[in-house]
C-alpha cells in the first residue's frame, strides 16, 4: 500500500482552514513555513494585528497527528503563540498549552476560526476556576424560585459530570435518565455551575420540537433570567437579542435550515453544548449540526441505543468494517465518548421507584374493570355509563414543580369517538385513538400512540399537581361527568 505524502494532507487542511474562513493568500491571516530557532512551522495562523496566534503542525494521513504535540509546542513558545493544532487532514487536535487546567490537546471535528482562537486568548486572561468549586446542594436554586428543590440523584449527576470534568479533562458526557425525573432542571443547575464558574461563557441547549424549546425556556426564564436566554428560531431576527444571550435554546430543525448555524455561529462559539434527547440528534443531517460546534458535550437521554453492545468489534472489523462503522455512528454512548452500555450518570426508572428519597416514579400497572355507576379513581369523578374502563397507576413525581406543558386532567367532558378522542375543556384534539367503539360495553384498547403532547393545560390550574399523567389509557362506552380540584398528590386517572 503506498504511502500518501504530506502534500495530500496539506490539501485537506487548507480546505478545513478555507471553512473555518481563513483566507490562505492574505499573509497578515496565514503564513507558511515560518522558520524560528526550533525548526519551521508548517502554518502560522494570525490575529488582527499579525502577531501569532496559533501553529498547525501538519503530518501525513497515515500518521497520528498527536504525537507532533512536543514539536509544536517548541515551534510555538519561539513564536509566542498561545495555541496548537496537530492535524493530519482527517483528525484534528487542539491544545491550549498555556492553560494549567488544559495540559493536553483533546480532539476537535473542525478547525477554529480567527475569532475562536481571539476569544479563547481573551479567555486565558481570566481563566475558569474548577467546577466542584461552586457548592451545589439542594437549595442551589432556591433563591430564584423558592419551591424548587434538587434532590438527591440530580446532585449527583451534576457532581459526577463536574469531578471528570476537572480531573479527567472530559469533555463528553451522557446522562441516562428516566423520562419524568427533572432532566431540565438539572440541565439548568449545570448550565448555571459551567457559567459561574466561568467553564462556558456561551451555552447551546439543543431540542427536537419547538413545543420543548418553549417549555424550556420557561424554566431557564426562571433559573438563568441574569444570562438572557432566547429561543434561537426568533432572537436571529434581533442580532442584538443573540449576541448578549449567554445561553441559546435552539431546535435542530431551526439549526439545520439553510444551514443558518454556519453563518449565524462559529466552530467555538459556544463552550457548552447540550442535546435533549440526544440518541435522535446523532443522525444524518443533524449529526452534521451537532459535530459543527467543537464544546464540552452533554448528551440527555432516557433510551440510548447502543449499537456496540455484545458486539465482537475486532471480528466485525475484519469480517465487514462498514457495518461496524455504521454501528460506531448509531451508538450513543461511544458518540458521547462513554463505554458501551456504561453512561456517565444513569438514573432509569427502577431507580426512581426505589429511590429511599422517593419514589419518583411508580411503575405504570393496567388493569380492566367493569363499572356501573361506581365511583373511579379520580375524587368526584363518577361513571354515568356502564363500560369496561382501563386504568392505570400514574408516573408520581412529588415535589417536582418544572412540569411538561401538557398533563392529565379530567376535562369537563371526555367522549370516545370512532375517529379518535376528544377532549372537550382542554383546547386540544388528541389523535392515535382508532376503532374504538362508543356504545354501553365496548372493550377500550390502550393505544401507545395516544398523545397529549400539545395540550395546554388550564390557566387557573396552579400551582400544579405534584403528581400527573405521563402515559394515556384509552376509555370506551362512558362520559365523564365534571371534576372538582385536584389537590397535590392525588393519584389521576390516565386519560
Amino acid at each position: 500500500m503506498s504511502v500518501l505524502p504530506e502534500a495530500f494532507s496539506r490539501v485537506l487542511i487548507d480546505q478545513a482552514l478555507k471553512d473555518s474562513d481563513w483566507d490562505l493568500l492574505d499573509t497578515q491571516q496565514v503564513r507558511f513555513e515560518m522558520s524560528g530557532r526550533d525548526g519551521r512551522a508548517d502554518y502560522v495562523l494570525l490575529d488582527q494585528h499579525g502577531h501569532a496566534l496559533c501553529v498547525l503542525e501538519a503530518k501525513r494521513e497515515d500518521a497520528d497527528p498527536y504525537e507532533a504535540k512536543e514539536q509544536a509546542r517548541g515551534y510555538a513558545e519561539n513564536l509566542r503563540a498561545p495555541f496548537i493544532l496537530l492535524s493530519n487532514g482527517r483528525e484534528h487536535w487542539f491544545w491550549n498549552y498555556l492553560r494549567a487546567d488544559q495540559q493536553d490537546a483533546y480532539r476537535v471535528e473542525r478547525l477554529p476560526s480567527r475569532r475562536d482562537l481571539e476569544r479563547q486568548r481573551f479567555k486565558n486572561l481570566q481563566p475558569p476556576r474548577p467546577l466542584v468549586t461552586e457548592h451545589v446542594g439542594p437549595d442551589y436554586l432556591k433563591p430564584f424560585k423558592p419551591e424548587i428543590k434538587l434532590h438527591g440523584y440530580q446532585i449527583q449527576a451534576i457532581e459526577e459530570v463536574s469531578k471528570q470534568f476537572d480531573r479527567e479533562s472530559k469533555r463528553k458526557f451522557l446522562l441516562e435518565m428516566a423520562t419524568g425525573t427533572g432532566k431540565t432542571l438539572l440541565c439548568a443547575a449545570l448550565i448555571r455551575r459551567f457559567l459561574s464558574t466561568r467553564n462556558a461563557e456561551r451555552v447551546l441547549f439543543i431540542v427536537d420540537r419547538i413545543e420543548l424549546a418553549k417549555q424550556t425556556m420557561e424554566d431557564f426564564n426562571v433559573v438563568l433570567r441574569e444570562y438572557s436566554p432566547v429561543i434561537f428560531k426568533t432572537a436571529r431576527r434581533h442580532p442584538s437579542e443573540l449576541l448578549g444571550s449567554c445561553v441559546v435554546v435552539a431546535t435542530i430543525q431551526s439549526l439545520m435550515v439553510d444551514r443558518r448555524y454556519r453563518e449565524e455561529f462559529t466552530p467555538f462559539h459556544f463552550d457548552l453544548v447540550i442535546n435533549d434527547e440526544a440518541h435522535r440528534s446523532i443522525y444524518g443531517d443533524a449529526r452534521e449540526v451537532v459535530q459543527f460546534f467543537q464544546a464540552t458535550r452533554i448528551g440527555l437521554t432516557a433510551t440510548p441505543k447502543a449499537y456496540l453492545k455484545n458486539i465482537d468489534i475486532d471480528k466485525l472489523g475484519r469480517e465487514n468494517p462498514k457495518a461496524l462503522e455504521g454501528r460506531q455512528l448509531r451508538d450513543t454512548y461511544r458518540y458521547f465518548g462513554c463505554e458501551p452500555g456504561f453512561p456517565t450518570f444513569r438514573y432509569d426508572i427502577v431507580d426512581a421507584v426505589k429511590d429511599p428519597e422517593g419514589p419518583f416514579l411508580c411503575i405504570p400497572r393496567l388493569r380492566e374493570e367493569q363499572v356501573s355507576g361506581a365511583r373511579c379513581q379520580v375524587p368526584g369523578v363518577r361513571s354515568q355509563n356502564e363500560g369496561h374502563l382501563l386504568f392505570a397507576g400514574c408516573l408520581l413525581l412529588s415535589a417536582l414543580r418544572f412540569l411538561p406543558s401538557a398533563y392529565c386532567r379530567p376535562p369537563p367532558a371526555f367522549r370516545i369517538r370512532d375517529s379518535g378522542v376528544r377532549r372537550a375543556g382542554v383546547g386540544c384534539q388528541v389523535t392515535g385513538a382508532r376503532g374504538l367503539g362508543a356504545g354501553a360495553g365496548a372493550r377500550a384498547m390502550l393505544n401507545s400512540e395516544l398523545s397529549i403532547a400539545d395540550c395546554e393545560p388550564p390557566s387557573h390550574f396552579w400551582p400544579p399537581p405534584t403528581a400527573f399523567c405521563l402515559l394515556p389509557t384509552a376509555v370506551a362506552g362512558g362520559r365523564w361527568g365534571r371534576a372538582p380540584g385536584i389537590a397535590p398528590a392525588s393519584t389521576l386517572l390516565l386519560l
